[in-house]
């Protein structure tokens, strides 16, 4: 068998991501496309080319349009097959979902957050999280309006996608965590997708003084978000960020914080405070994340094991002892959730 019908699409994909991050991350400040803002939920340091996610975007429309012209019939990966064999989706022969749609949904819910001087209020973020994960089960509806099990299929994806994008967003908390996690979680069930996020990755961690090159943003974010939805078998990968952002929830309740506000008590955050640069930390994540990469779901225990003695190798300043202090809101630079 040929390999042109998904080679090229997968090459397609990263020339043009690649291409089109290099581009867009030189004229990113000249045209105000920076991460900052007067909220706490911006980061008032420096400002960061907001361009990770318009890069990845143009690989993956790139590698789309190329495997329209290679053929779905005759491609190794097609985008949202393996999601719709799940029994949830068996509906009918020939039931479809829409992700090009989703994805879309996703990178404009993601740049409005990201151009919003103090974001999206949380309720309305999550409410385009969702329409994004409905737009991917729309095709359900619309082609048996009448069927419960295809209103049912499209608020799974919504339900999906709000938990995938949450755990993605809150994870792009150093530079090249989600992506280095995206490329090594895609790169054999979906090389379209690791292809389109090599593109960009090299501007995350290459360094402009002591800045990247280029981050994710929520747009580039909540784009990876939809791509591990559509993904199953990647889904275990999301093991790690779903630790962190467990214990951050519990810490900043006990805080008298909110879940969701923004803070530098991630796991990736302690260990930039052990001494790492900011690639050990993106491998150092990797790291702890590739049992369940590699092993699906029988690598969870590994991956929580590696979470918890990484925890200890790296203790909060404030929880060396075991305990938190009131204060430590305090000691936490206001910080976005981003990468």
């Amino acid at each position: 068998m040929s390999l042109a019908p998904h080679l090229s699409p997968t090459v397609l994909a990263l020339v043009v991501s690649f291409g089109a991050t290099f581009a867009l991350q030189r004229v990113a400040r000249r045209y105000g496309w920076v991460d900052g803002g007067a909220s706490d939920r911006k980061r008032a340091a420096l400002p960061l080319p907001l361009v990770g996610g318009a890069g990845v975007l143009a690989g993956l429309l790139a590698g789309w349009l190329a495997l329209e012209f290679a053929g779905r019939a005759n491609a190794e990966f097609v985008p949202g097959r393996a999601l719709l064999a799940l029994e949830p989706f068996a509906l009918r022969p020939g039931a479809t979902l829409w992700p090009l749609g989703a994805v879309l949904v996703a990178f404009a819910v993601g740049t409005i957050d990201d151009v919003l001087e103090d974001g999206l209020a949380p309720l309305h973020k999550l409410l385009g999280q969702a329409a994004a994960g409905f737009v991917l089960g729309l095709p359900l509806v619309i082609a048996q309006p009448t069927a419960l099990g295809a209103w049912g299929g499209a608020l799974l994806c919504a339900l999906g996608a709000c938990v995938a994008l949450n755990l993605v967003n809150t994870f792009d908390n150093a530079d090249g965590a989600a992506g280095g996690l995206a490329l090594a979680t895609f790169a054999a069930p979906a090389p379209l997708f690791a292809a389109a996020v090599a593109g960009f990755l090299p501007f995350n961690v290459a360094r402009r003084g002591h800045a990247p090159r280029a981050i994710l943003g929520d747009a580039g974010s909540h784009v990876l978000g939809v791509l591990f939805l559509l993904v199953p078998a990647a889904w275990p990968a999301l093991a790690l960020p779903a630790l962190d952002l467990a214990r951050l929830s519990l810490v900043r309740l006990r805080l008298g914080s909110l879940p969701w506000v923004g803070d530098r008590r991630h796991l990736a955050h302690r260990l930039q405070a052990r001494g790492l640069s900011p690639l050990q930390v993106a491998l150092a994540l990797l790291a702890l994340s590739l049992p369940a990469v590699l092993l699906g779901w029988l690598g969870l225990p590994l991956t929580t094991l590696g979470f918890v003695l990484a925890l200890r190798f790296a203790p909060a300043p404030r929880e060396a002892s075991g305990a938190v202090a009131p204060d430590e809101l305090a000691h936490a630079a206001p910080a976005r959730e981003r990468g």
